[in-house]
């Protein structure tokens, strides 16, 4: 759980507590106003030598609407811990996996380690290696995809083909094979990765890798 849903939680149980002891007092006062008049009562009652007979429902029956003079508050009390109860739900929804896994990979992006072409005829095989970080959570359905440019810098045709490998755990590596038929005059190319919901951003540690050769 991240801080905003840790917040989140914390604050719809303080607003709970506040709303159960407010309604609790309320309740409270009500049951001692009640035990009040009632005394009341019996103290005139005995203290009267003559008095006029007064039917018990009138002198003891719940005035029209006493009853539920204390029922607003419960009421709003149970809105409102529904209302806080909505929020955190819909905050809870909002951080799906898809989400969580969409926020990991932006800060743990997959790694280009190689990558190479060869020309056989009209047709243009672009190869290379491709690995998730160790930070990185698991992708799945993952393709490469390259797109051919001339000379001029105008766009050719583009050519998808998933990953030998299309799902990599943290630390996996896969190599990838795309072939672009037909392209004729290429001046240069570039390579993204996707799954069904996007783009997944890359880094090009080629430079890297060379380095450690």
């Amino acid at each position: 759980m991240d801080w905003f849903l840790m917040t989140v939680t914390i604050v719809s149980l303080t607003a709970a507590a506040g709303f159960g002891a407010a309604a609790w007092r309320s309740l409270d006062q009500q049951r001692r106003r009640s035990a009040a008049r009632v005394a009341a009562l019996a103290a005139a009652i005995d203290g009267e030598e003559h008095s006029t007979p007064v039917a018990v429902s009138s002198l003891f029956g719940t005035t029209p609407g006493a009853a539920v003079r204390g029922r607003p508050l419960i009421t709003a009390t149970v809105v409102a811990a529904l209302a806080v109860a909505l929020i955190v739900v819909v905050a809870m929804a909002g951080r799906t996996p898809g989400a969580q896994t969409a926020a990991v990979q932006e800060t743990s992006p997959l790694e280009l380690m190689s990558m190479h072409h060869t020309r056989d005829g009209s047709s243009l095989t672009v190869t290379g290696l491709v690995r998730n970080p160790r930070a990185g959570p698991t992708v799945s359905g993952i393709a490469a995809v390259v797109f051919a440019f001339d000379r001029d810098g105008t766009f050719v045709m583009s050519a998808k083909a998933p990953l030998d490998f299309t799902t990599l755990a943290p630390g996996d590596e896969s190599p990838f094979v795309v072939s672009l038929p037909n392209v004729g005059d290429v001046g240069r190319y570039r390579v993204s990765f996707r799954t069904e919901s996007g783009v997944i951003r890359h880094v090009d540690r080629r430079s890297a890798q060379s380095a450690r050769s």
